[in-house]
Order: structure tokens, then C-alpha cells, then sequence
């Protein structure tokens, strides 16, 4: 595991990631800690990575910059998890009288509001280092070829979309690794029902072939296979934003709400839900970004990928207007 008792200093070994006083013990966290990294972090990282990551956490005092950077990344990803995923068992103690409701004299227990708060940012803050670390692993991989054995790297190097990283190009979701897991679900189904139609059955298959690297990509394209996968990426990330919006109306799992000032409300702001008029108004944008990026993605294709689609694009038509022949008329 990557805390410890020996090395948990009266709680300053977790204290580094989440803000906690000296009487919180090892003794408390170690079971929370320790299943947190074996549901989250170990099936990710899987079992050679991460046995390199608890080699570091045991010789941290001879590691270089990169390692122990590494290692604060997971421990941040394992301590935030805990909390969250074990948050009303760390507040409650379990003994033969059932189950108790710690409190002292000094201090009471949280608002509600505030437990929210804090339940959310523990997930946020998990959840978006479990991402950095992976972004840190792919940016420096030679360091870590261990995790080119793993399906996360198989799965993310083949995909279109990658990482919240990329999402944020197109839709601002502040990097939030919770947001694009709810994407991830309907990226597929934009990328069979949307993205092939435009691409055309023999250019959509040839990407996929490219992008699992069975097949080279060919010299000639004009383009590197990056810039063509991010082309494609940003249609399929405005049209997945435009879907889960129809399906949800918000990108996040606690709803579409919008922030207006108000004298007397909690820090002079008020969060009401939207409207169903606001939450249209808020898809009808999307979808104007999505038809855009169709087009924009359509002149890429016809400038740099016109060889190798023909005329099989079902949705849009790939052609030459050079003269101006066709126009469109109201």
C-alpha cells in the first residue's frame, strides 16, 4: 500500500493531500485507504505499474523528481477516494452497540451543505488525479513501459477521445474526470451513428486500423493521424455533449443550474435550477456547435483526406465548388 503506519506521523502523511487534524489515525483510514486503492487505482495502473509505485513509496528517500512526483499524484487520487467512498463510515464508529455518531464537546458535526460540498470535492479532487497520473504516465512512457502492457493505455491510445484534456478543446467542463466518464458512454454511439456517416465506411475503417496501429498511416495524407483524430474528436465531443444534454440536460450528475446574485443568500449567490426554456436554449447552442464542427470537419476531409473517402459520405457530400455552380437559396 502507498501510507503506512510506519510513516503516517501522526497523520501528516495524508494531511499533504486532504486537510486533517494530527488525532486522525492509521488505525481509522488504513481499511478505506487500502480498498480505495485496490477498486481505483490498481485496475488502471494494473499490477506491474503499480508495484513500481509502492517500490517508490518504499525508497522515497533515494527516488528522482519524476518517481515521487508519481507517487504524490496516487497518493492524492488514493486519499480524496477514501474519504469520498468511505465518507459516512469515517463519520460513524461501528462497535457491539451498533452504530454510533462520534462528537465531542469542542466540535460538532458539519452542516449539510458542507458535507455535500466536501463529499464533491473529495470526488472531483480522486477522480481528476487519477487522470493526471495517466496523463503523466503517457507524456513520459518511456520512464513507465510498463504501462503499455495495460488495457487503460490499449483503450485510450485507440480511441478518438482521450481525456478530459481534450474534451475542455471543445466544451469547457474544467477538467473534470467525472464529467467524461458520463460522455464516454455516448461517444460510441456518436462515433458509429454520427462520425462514420461522415467519414464513409471505407475511411472511418481505415482510422480505426490506423489508430490500433495494424496499419500505417499513410505519408501522403497531408496530415499527421493526430490533427485527423482531433478534427474528428471535436464533432464527436459536441455531439455527445448535445446528446447527454437531450437525455439529462446537464453534463454533470447533479443537474443544469445557473448562479445569479442575491443580497442575503448564502456568499450573496443564489443557484436555482434551469428552466426547461434555459436548458433548451442551452442545447439548441450545442447543437449549432455540433453542425459547425460537421461542416468544418467535412472541408478537412474533402483538403487533406479526399483520396481515400471518394463519394461514400452518406451525410454530407464531399465535392468540388470551385466554380460556385451550387448555391443555397431562402
Amino acid at each position: 500500500m502507498i501510507f503506512s503506519k510506519e510513516k503516517w506521523n501522526n497523520g501528516k502523511e495524508i494531511s499533504a493531500f486532504v486537510p486533517s487534524s494530527a488525532s486522525l489515525s492509521f488505525q481509522k483510514m488504513e481499511s478505506s485507504l487500502s480498498g480505495v486503492q485496490q477498486m481505483y487505482l490498481q485496475p488502471l495502473v494494473e499490477s506491474m505499474l503499480m508495484k513500481k509505485i509502492e517500490g517508490i513509496y518504499a525508497n522515497q528517500e533515494t527516488a528522482d523528481e519524476h518517481s515521487r512526483y508519481l507517487l504524490s499524484l496516487a497518493q492524492r487520487a488514493v486519499a480524496n477516494l477514501a474519504f469520498w467512498h468511505d465518507f459516512d463510515a469515517l463519520n460513524l464508529r461501528i462497535s457491539d452497540q451498533g452504530f454510533q455518531r462520534q462528537g465531542s464537546g469542542d466540535w460538532q458535526g458539519a452542516y449539510k451543505y458542507q458535507e455535500d460540498r466536501m463529499r464533491e470535492n473529495f470526488k472531483s479532487r480522486g477522480f481528476n488525479a487519477l487522470d493526471a497520473l495517466l496523463d503523466f504516465v503517457e507524456d513520459n512512457i518511456s520512464e513507465y513501459p510498463e504501462y503499455k502492457d495495460t488495457k487503460c493505455w490499449t483503450d485510450r491510445s485507440q480511441a478518438i477521445v482521450r481525456s478530459p484534456k481534450e474534451v475542455d478543446r471543445s466544451v469547457c467542463i474544467y477538467g473534470s474526470h467525472i464529467v467524461f466518464m458520463r460522455l464516454q458512454a455516448e461517444f460510441r454511439t456518436v462515433e458509429e451513428y454520427h462520425l462514420k456517416p461522415l467519414l464513409g465506411d471505407d475511411l472511418y475503417r481505415d482510422m480505426r486500423k490506423w489508430l490500433s496501429g495494424s496499419e500505417d498511416f499513410p505519408e501522403d495524407a497531408g496530415c499527421t493521424l493526430d490533427t485527423f483524430r482531433l478534427v474528428c474528436a471535436d464533432y464527436v465531443v459536441r455531439m455527445a455533449v448535445v446528446r447527454l444534454m437531450k437525455q439529462t440536460g446537464s453534463l454533470t450528475d447533479r443537474g443544469l443550474y445557473f448562479m445569479q446574485m442575491s443580497a442575503g443568500s448564502y456568499d450573496n449567490k443564489n443557484v436555482s435550477p434551469a428552466s426547461d426554456r434555459q436548458i433548451g436554449d442551452r442545447v439548441g447552442m450545442y447543437e449549432i456547435d455540433a453542425t459547425r464542427s460537421a461542416a468544418s470537419l467535412q472541408t478537412f476531409i474533402k483538403n487533406f483526406m479526399g483520396k481515400y473517402v471518394g463519394d461514400e459520405t452518406t451525410s454530407y457530400n464531399v465535392r468540388d465548388n470551385t466554380g460556385h455552380n451550387a448555391f443555397f437559396a431562402l
